[in-house]
């Protein structure tokens, strides 16, 4: 997010420095430009006074002289013309050609060519000026040709202009580090409402928001923080009152049925009674698993505090024979048929009685919904990864996507025995270990349930 907030300002930031480097460039160039135009303005006056009177009199001795001293002064070539177009004196390697023509005819006709490009770093080194020299009555005399040096003055701009550059990237590096500081104090907020939100969809420990950055910022972060205070408080609340309830069931249950025993019977009431009987098992059934999956959840949120050992310690090594062989008789009641290898041999990160209640769940599981003649594999791969695998063929698509939904079961299974909180006990108690459980169809056509764990 930083980058996209810092991105445009700094190109809105160039685009103005620029906007304003450019002009200050062109007036250091405009600027020296007129300063040299001045400098050579007087000094071809001086030469066109000495070449009048030269020209007058017919000795240009002394205007030769001037020349030479000028030439070795500035290092300009200078040609004087006289009013047929004859050379009269001359200093330097200025030599006539269609340019210095074009410009002495254009002077002879008393129009000064007196103008100097532009002064930029990669311009020329010299350029040449002409200047008219008039005697009495403002009649031409001749022409005074002048080759200005333009190489100081270029040194000076490009100096000029890398002090202008130098100070538009110290204007950016300037903005850069506000635009760091601003975005950072913006952002902060930002971040830690990110890495909350974060750990409240993890259900991990929040962390106290900190309320900085703009007023609106504030504001939202410490109504998220109680918000998250109260969604924090309201799940423990519900974990409490389903193991609560769950534990304060038992004893009315068993009054209950210490009720129904003590029942007088008969025949034309066996049927009612037997389904009593059998509506208190379920029920008493439910509150179990209701107990397992409210102390699997207590763990899990134990864990998402902070890392802590369990203190029943974990598993020894296990195969797949270790976990399922107590399952082969009641499988094979059932017509089902039990496949599970000695070896490998793993140590799952989990105690004994855990793992053997994620089996129980999962190979009930496929006890009554994989139906007669199918065929359960256990697994154990390294990792750990324990696979339960079966080819019942009454799995649909549309299963997969809510199976482990507390209390779900398919519509076409709800007249089979079962509460429909066995995977979501086998979920809590994964991610209570560190793992995970993960479903999909398996390739021998049913489910396949996997128990991983990617750092044991």
């Amino acid at each position: 997010m930083r980058r996209r907030v810092l991105l445009p300002l700094l190109v809105f930031g160039l685009i103005a420095v620029i906007a304003v480097l450019i002009p200050v460039g062109q007036a250091i160039a405009q600027t020296r430009t007129s300063q040299l135009a001045l400098q050579r303005t007087a000094a071809a006056e001086q030469i066109v006074q000495r070449a009048r009177t030269a020209l007058a009199q017919g000795d240009t001795a002394a205007l030769q002289a001037y020349l030479e001293r000028f030439e070795r002064t500035y290092g300009e070539a200078v040609l004087v013309l006289d009013e047929r177009g004859d050379v009269a004196a001359r200093a330097g390697d200025l030599v006539r050609d269609d340019r210095v023509d074009a410009l002495v005819t254009a002077a002879s006709r008393t129009l000064p060519q007196w103008s100097l490009p532009t002064v930029l770093p990669w311009g020329g080194d010299t350029a040449d000026v002409a200047v008219p020299v008039i005697a009495a009555g403002d009649l031409p005399r001749g022409v005074v040709v002048l080759r200005v040096d333009l190489r100081e003055a270029r040194t000076d701009v490009t100096l000029g202009w890398l002090l202008v550059a130098a100070v538009g990237g110290l204007l950016l590096v300037a903005l850069m580090a506000a635009s760091l500081l601003w975005t950072r104090w913006v952002l902060r907020p930002v971040k830690a409402l990110d890495a909350a939100v974060a750990a409240v969809a993890a259900h991990r420990p929040l962390e106290s928001v900190p309320a900085s950055g703009p007023p609106e910022l504030r504001s939202l972060s410490r109504a998220f923080s109680r918000m998250a205070v109260e969604v924090e408080d309201a799940l423990e609340q519900q974990r409490g009152f389903v193991a609560d309830a769950s534990h304060q069931l038992r004893n009315p249950l068993a009054a209950i049925r210490l009720r129904v025993d003590a029942l007088p019977r008969s025949a034309e009431d066996a049927a009612d009674v037997a389904a009593v009987e059998q509506d208190l098992d379920r029920l008493e059934h439910t509150v179990d698993r209701m107990l397992v999956l409210a102390n699997a959840e207590h763990r899990v949120s134990t864990r998402r505090r902070g890392p802590a050992e369990d203190d029943r310690g974990r598993s020894g090594p296990l195969s797949a024979a270790d976990l399922a062989d107590r399952h082969r008789d009641r499988l094979a009641a059932a017509g089902l048929t039990l496949v599970a290898d000695a070896a490998p041999v793993l140590s799952p990160p989990l105690p004994r009685a855990d793992l053997d209640e994620i089996v129980d769940v999962l190979v009930d599981n496929a006890l009554q919904y994989a139906g007669p003649g199918a065929q359960v594999r256990v697994t154990v791969e390294p990792g750990p990864v324990i696979r339960v695998d079966d080819t019942g063929t009454d799995l649909r698509d549309d299963d997969l996507a809510r199976m482990g939904t507390r209390f779900w079961r398919a519509g076409r299974h709800q007249g089979r025995t079962g509460t429909g909180l066995g995977l979501a006990i086998v979920d809590q108690l994964m991610t209570a270990s560190g793992g995970r459980l993960e479903l999909a169809r398996s390739p021998e056509g049913g489910l396949r349930a996997s128990l991983r764990w990617d750092a044991a």
